[in-house]
Parts: C-alpha cells; sequence; structure tokens
C-alpha cells in the first residue's frame, strides 16, 4: 500500500492527535455553553418566582 519512513509517521500521528484534542475540546466547550445557559435560565426563573411570592 503505502510505504512510510518514521518521520512521515511522526507527523501523521501529531495532525491526528491535534484533530483529535480539537474535536474533544468543542464538545466539551458545547456542553458547558448549554450547561451555563441552564444555570443561566433556572437562576432568573427563581428571581421572578421570588419576586411573585413577595406580592
Amino acid at each position: 500500500m503505502f510505504q512510510f519512513d518514521q518521520e512521515t509517521w511522526v507527523y501523521i500521528i501529531l495532525i491526528a492527535v491535534f484533530l483529535a484534542y480539537f474535536i474533544w475540546n468543542s464538545r466539551r466547550a458545547k456542553k458547558n455553553r448549554k450547561a451555563r445557559k441552564n444555570r443561566n435560565f433556572r437562576k432568573r426563573y427563581m428571581e421572578r418566582r421570588e419576586e411573585q411570592d413577595k406580592t
């Protein structure tokens, strides 16, 4: 098939590691954004309920 020398394999492995990290990090960031959005929503909801309970 393909005959690669050792240096080429090192470059291919480095590229694969960076791609894997990039994909993993983007998924984690997306999950964190969603969690932050939900926290903010619950916080606003609880503030509105407290205001309504006072009246």
